[in-house]
């Protein structure tokens, strides 16, 4: 299969479902927020979330976000031009994927190294969501490399761009950014120091002042944005920032931040087998080769001990950690595709894997002809949905027509499987093919059932914009606090005092006459929180349900 094709079906899985629809919860409302807050702002040390100091990750994702806003909201909206942030740290993934393969293994594993990543579901995943792991995820493997450069190909000037890139990593995501890139620098250091000393190397061969100067360079960047965050933030912010968002979350004393997942070992083992869908297995028969020549104590190539160290090495750190969520895997996502490129630059004999992908082929077969015919079958969907959705689905349209061309398409080479033997590229392009299929059709479907803004503005809108600046708020969620301030350009102001928020209902607070209240719970439930928090007379002026069983209610103290 030619190379074209094969580069233009990776690159449309990679743009399709991307734009053209709604922050999706948890993470896009509150990351969008951010931006568009500080592009209006132009703070770049504190990001803030409608209004407030918000500073669980450094600015950089947010500030590059806010300048695609400041230049290209206007031409295609600001979520557009959020998401198109996130497909150019795609595309810097995937060629800084494709560069460090081809340093190790060769310019056809760097090749199929690349097309694996972006076909992986937990890039597919992680890179059609606005979340500051897209930026992660490049500047960590730029960085590594950018350290192979050095270690592999004796250039050591490469030492400053690593640097840079280790910067930009920790200005993303904070310490453990510098400390997911430190494993397989320390892999790379060992074997490199290992070959040195066989081959008598003298002092002058350690490149001392190039890490020198490429250590300078991180801590420079770094430290000015820590430095301006302890001056212009505060104590406070400082704590805030460095003690309960890192030592507290990786020792799991953060329960309000989340994600405490204690007594899970193997939990990001289960996540890659889930991330790395469909190319799984490859991971396990490229392991269990490369513990076979330990075993008979042949000693691997220096480039499979590094990926070996890298990939093992960065799921131990994560599952030492108390916080665990599936998004944190992502940066370590090249380490496998690269893995997998190197079982597939050769053909596949395996009878187990070959049995695997046409199983495979089987299940995109039957995923892309039910797709298809989706609209004969409304009574199997139409009461679990809403009714916009269940009249999308039941409506024959371009998805469908999609779909069954990429159903046609794919049998075709499924055939070819059968009569022959499984080529890896074949694989590659059937995957591709299924997964836009699946990212242009169903996509728009749960966007439909995931989209807040018309339920946020439906009713924001009942609110006389000269009532606003009275109006408070009270448990509102990040993504609340960000559909508030997104959709309507409204920072609410929250209340937490209960005696307060009685003051407001009472008509006897100087600030504000009335709250919105935000609740997470069936609506009998929530009204009767409502009774519990005010404990007196109030009325509900307007209230709303929107996605995910949220409502959120106006009340106040005017029963007459």
């Amino acid at each position: 299969m030619r190379a074209p094709i094969i580069f233009f079906a990776c690159l449309a899985v990679l743009f399709s479902g991307l734009f053209n629809r709604d922050l999706w919860t948890p993470d896009e409302p509150r990351v969008a927020a951010i931006s568009l807050e500080m592009s209006r702002t132009g703070d770049l040390i504190v990001p803030r979330l409608a209004g407030e100091p918000f500073i669980e990750k450094p600015p950089l994702y947010f500030a590059v976000s806010a300048f695609f806003i400041k230049f290209f909201g206007s031409t295609i909206g600001n979520t557009n031009a959020i998401r198109l942030v996130t497909a150019l740290f795609g595309i810097g993934t995937l060629w800084m994927t494709f560069l460090l393969s081809k340093r190790l293994f060769g310019r056809s594993s760097g090749v199929l190294a690349a097309a694996v990543l972006v076909t992986m579901a937990g890039f597919i995943e992680n890179f059609h969501w606005i979340r500051v792991d897209a930026a992660l995820c490049f500047f960590v493997i730029a960085s590594i490399w950018s350290f192979a450069e050095v270690y592999f190909a004796q250039k050591p000037w490469f030492c400053l761009p690593a640097g840079f890139f280790i910067a930009g990593a920790f200005l993303v995501k904070g310490f453990i950014a510098p400390i997911l890139i430190g494993i397989p620098w320390c892999a790379m250091t060992g074997l490199w120091l290992w070959d040195l000393k066989k081959n008598g190397a003298t002092q002058k061969d350690l490149y001392i002042w190039h890490h020198f100067f490429g250590l300078a360079i991180m801590i420079l960047l770094s430290g000015a944005w820590m430095y301006m965050l302890k001056v212009k933030g505060g104590a406070e912010l400082w704590h805030e920032w460095f003690w309960v968002n890192h030592v507290d979350r990786l020792l799991g004393n953060a329960a309000a931040k989340g994600h405490i997942r204690t007594g899970k070992p193997f939990y990001y083992v289960a996540q890659l087998a889930v991330d790395s869908l469909p190319w799984f297995p490859l991971i396990i028969a490229w392991v269990g080769s490369f513990c076979k020549q330990l075993l008979k104590q042949n000693r691997p190539s220096s480039a499979d001990i590094f990926l070996f160290i890298w990939g093992a090495g960065s799921i131990l750190l994560l599952s030492l950690s108390a916080t665990k969520r599936g998004i944190y895997l992502a940066p370590v996502l090249p380490a496998f595709a690269i893995i997998c490129g190197q079982v597939l630059v050769k053909p596949i004999e395996n009878r187990a894997l070959k049995g695997y992908f046409l199983f495979w082929g089987g299940l995109g077969l039957v995923l892309l002809a039910a797709l298809t015919v989706l609209p004969f079958f409304e009574r199997f969907y139409q009461e679990a949905l809403s009714s916009n959705t269940v009249d999308f689905l039941a409506t024959f349209g371009y998805g469908n027509v999609l779909s069954g061309i990429g159903f046609a398409v794919c049998l075709l080479i499924t055939r070819k499987w059968i009569k022959g033997s499984v080529n890896a590229w074949h694989v590659i392009f059937f995957t591709s093919v299924l997964f836009v299929c699946l990212l242009n059709f169903p996509v728009k479907a749960i966007d439909m059932e995931k989209s807040m803004q018309s339920d946020i503005q439906s009713f924001i809108a009942q609110i006389p914009p000269d009532r606003r600046p009275h109006v408070a708020g009270t448990h509102f969620n990040e993504t609340m606090q960000a559909c508030f301030y997104y959709y309507a350009n409204w920072p609410v102001k929250q209340i937490v005092d209960e005696n307060r928020i009685r003051k407001i209902i009472s008509g006897k607070d100087r600030e504000f006459d009335s709250i919105i209240v935000n609740r997470d719970c069936p609506r009998q439930e929530a009204v009767d929180s409502i009774n519990k928090l005010l404990n007196r007379p109030y009325r509900i002026i307007e209230e709303q349900y929107t996605g995910n069983k949220r409502r959120i209610f106006w009340v106040d103290g005017n029963v007459n």
